[in-house]
C-alpha cells in the first residue's frame, strides 16, 4: 500500500515539474517573441504587437510610427501603455508630442500657417500627458516650453448663437508671435 502511493505522489509530482516546466518554456517563448519585435522596431522593420504583449512592445512600435510620421496609428497604440512603467510611457507621449512640432514646423516653413496651429496645440498636449507620466522629464518641458512659445494659450471669445461655420466670420490673424498680423 505505501509502494503504490509512493509511486502516484511521485507520478503528481512528475507531471506537476512538467506542467511547470511547459509554462516556464511558453513564457520564455513569448518572450523571445516580445523581444524579436522589439528587435525588428529598433532596426525599421514595422512589427505588430502580439495580444497581451509587454509594453516595451508597444513603446517601441510607437517610436517607430511617431518616427515615421504615422500618428493616428501611434496614438491608436498608446492605450497599451496603460500599466507601464512612467519612462516608457512618458517617452511614447514624447515622441508623439516631438511628431506633431515636426509637422508643426513643415507647415510654418510652407507658410501653411492655420495648419500649424493645431499640429502644434496637440504636441503641447502630448508634452503635458508626458510630464504627468514623469514630472521630471527635462525634454518634455524644454520641448512644452517651446510649443508654448510657439502659439499661444489664450482663450478665444465666442460669438454667441453662431453655431453655422459658414457664418462665423474668418478669422484673420494667426497666434504664430512674430507672424505678419494683415494689412497696416
Amino acid at each position: 500500500m505505501t509502494r503504490r502511493l509512493t509511486f502516484a505522489a511521485l507520478v503528481l509530482a512528475l507531471l506537476a515539474s512538467l506542467a511547470a516546466a511547459a509554462r516556464f518554456g511558453h513564457a520564455i517563448w513569448l518572450d523571445a517573441r516580445d523581444n524579436a519585435a522589439i528587435r525588428a522596431l529598433a532596426g525599421g522593420r514595422d512589427a505588430q504587437p502580439r495580444e497581451g504583449a509587454d509594453p516595451r512592445v508597444a513603446h517601441a512600435r510607437i517610436l517607430y510610427l511617431a518616427w515615421r510620421d504615422r500618428l493616428t496609428e501611434a496614438q491608436e497604440m498608446l492605450p497599451l501603455m496603460q500599466g507601464a512603467r512612467p519612462d516608457l510611457q512618458s517617452g511614447a507621449h514624447y515622441a508623439i508630442g516631438n511628431a506633431r512640432m515636426r509637422l508643426g514646423f513643415q507647415n510654418i516653413e510652407t507658410s501653411r500657417f492655420e495648419d500649424a496651429e493645431p499640429e502644434i496645440a496637440l504636441a503641447k498636449l502630448a508634452y503635458r500627458a508626458a510630464l504627468q507620466a514623469d514630472p521630471g522629464d527635462r525634454d518634455a518641458k524644454v520641448n512644452l516650453d517651446l510649443a508654448m512659445r510657439l502659439v499661444r494659450d489664450l482663450p478665444r471669445p465666442e460669438i454667441e448663437g453662431e453655431e453655422d461655420p459658414e457664418t462665423r466670420p474668418r478669422r484673420l490673424w494667426t497666434d504664430l508671435p512674430g507672424m505678419p498680423r494683415g494689412a497696416p
